[in-house]
Order: C-alpha cells, then structure tokens, then sequence
C-alpha cells in the first residue's frame, strides 16, 4: 500500500528523501495540490513500505512531517 507523507518544502522533501535512501527506503518526490487534506500545496514522499519506520528515521533527523496527504 502507497503512503503519501506531507513535508513543509521541496528543501526537506529531498533531503528525506536521501536520508531514507541511505536506510534503504525507496521513496519518490511528489508535490501535494491543495485540497488533499491541506489548504495549500505542499510537497510529500510517496512511500510503499515501512512507513512507520520512515517516519521514526524522519524525525530522529529533524526532518518535520506534517502527517499523511489524504
């Protein structure tokens, strides 16, 4: 099952994403349109898998994850 995370900027998109990568998490960069759970754009990572522990490794980063794009 894909899982959409919400992240605060395109910046912190990325950089979760090379974090993830270094973890052996696959992930891919998405830009969120409005109306998605949010009321303005955002950026998120589409997940597949181990998204419980993509948001642990996330936020032991400081990466911020606004929660899950609907």
């Amino acid at each position: 099952m894909d899982n959409l995370l919400r992240l605060p900027s395109v910046t912190q998109a990325m950089r979760a994403r090379d974090i993830l990568r270094s973890y052996g998490i696959n992930s891919k960069l998405q830009r969120i349109p409005a109306g998605r759970g949010h009321t303005s754009c955002s950026y998120g990572l589409l997940i597949n898998n181990n998204i419980s522990r993509a948001v642990e490794i996330l936020r032991k980063n400081n990466i911020k994850v606004l929660g899950r794009a609907l």
